[in-house]
């Protein structure tokens, strides 16, 4: 069986960054505590909680997502598992807020 060739990154050229986070957030994300956080928020709130709520459309939960952000959330130094942080959303919803976040239209803030 062929062995898969190593990639290479020239020197000159910069490290992609995904949707400009400069925090990679992917240990808090896939660590156990969270999944289970994740799931059991879910199984609880099994419709989406974002825009489809607020247009009276009833979708599936596909998703659980921090309200105001992860990293609003660490640096006012709340629980990011409490689940008054939280919010169920399906894909469609997700992906809307998170790219305005990203997209840099409007921080979302807690007041």
């Amino acid at each position: 069986m062929k062995k898969k060739a190593k990639s290479f990154n020239p020197p000159w050229k910069q490290e992609r960054v995904a949707f400009g986070r400069r925090k990679d957030n992917s240990s808090f994300y896939n660590s156990t505590r969270w999944r289970k956080t994740s799931r059991r928020y879910r199984d609880l709130h099994p419709t989406c909680e974002m825009e489809c709520k607020e247009n009276d459309i009833v979708s599936p939960a596909e998703v659980c997502d921090h309200i105001y952000g992860l990293d609003a959330i660490r640096q006012a130094g709340r629980d990011p598992y409490d689940f008054s942080e939280l919010q169920s959303g399906c894909h469609k919803c997700h992906n809307r807020k998170s790219g305005r976040e990203s997209g840099g239209r409007g921080e979302i803030t807690r007041s």
